[in-house]
């Protein structure tokens, strides 16, 4: 007589079976995270014109985010966080001046000698001729120097907005009040 041989991985079936059972909850499971509906967070600041290279001087602008200042005789310069960089005459400290702002996207820090300003355009090093404020002109760059804009995440913990590309490349990071984010850090 020919008996069928079962092979040796049948034993397993009733095993696996009673495991997968015991892995359907009965009642239904909340989210391991629940997502807040509004909590402060970062969300990406995004470059829409694809020029983000781009250095000029503009008519002086409010302050909105200042940053870091630095003064050269006579005149402050104060970082616009992410934006450039206002020129405030300070001739008449109880009266200054704004002068210009010089359009850097990305700008974070500042230096100045002679007459040649040094700050980050997103992660370049730009060198700024400020001879004439209100006609500035780049002397040089170099490529990925710094670290400054992390096009994925923002600089801080914590919720944020998800990037979405098709709104253009990520520039910075800006806190503000999120609806229902989705991502976290």
């Amino acid at each position: 007589m020919h008996m069928k041989r079962i092979p040796r991985i049948a034993w397993l079936m009733p095993v696996l079976a009673l495991s997968l059972a015991a892995c359907y909850p009965k009642e239904p499971v909340e989210p391991r995270e629940t997502w807040p509906a509004e909590i402060d967070g970062w969300a990406p600041v995004y470059n829409t014109t694809g020029d983000y290279t781009s250095v000029k001087s503009m008519a002086p602008q409010n302050i909105v985010n200042g940053g870091k200042i630095y003064v050269k005789g006579d005149t402050l310069y104060q970082v616009e966080a992410g934006k450039g960089i206002h020129v405030i005459l300070i001739k008449q400290p109880a009266n200054p001046q704004k002068v210009a702002f010089i359009n850097v996207t990305g700008a974070q820090e500042l230096a100045v000698k002679n007459s040649m300003l040094y700050t980050n355009n997103l992660n370049d090093l730009v060198v700024i001729d400020i001879s004439q404020t209100d006609s500035v002109k780049l002397v040089d760059r170099i490529s990925n120097v710094f670290n400054m804009v992390d096009s994925l995440r923002p600089p801080g913990t914590g919720y944020y907005e998800c990037v979405d590309y098709k709104k253009g490349k990520v520039v910075g990071w800006e806190q503000k009040l999120l609806k229902y984010p989705k991502c976290r850090n």
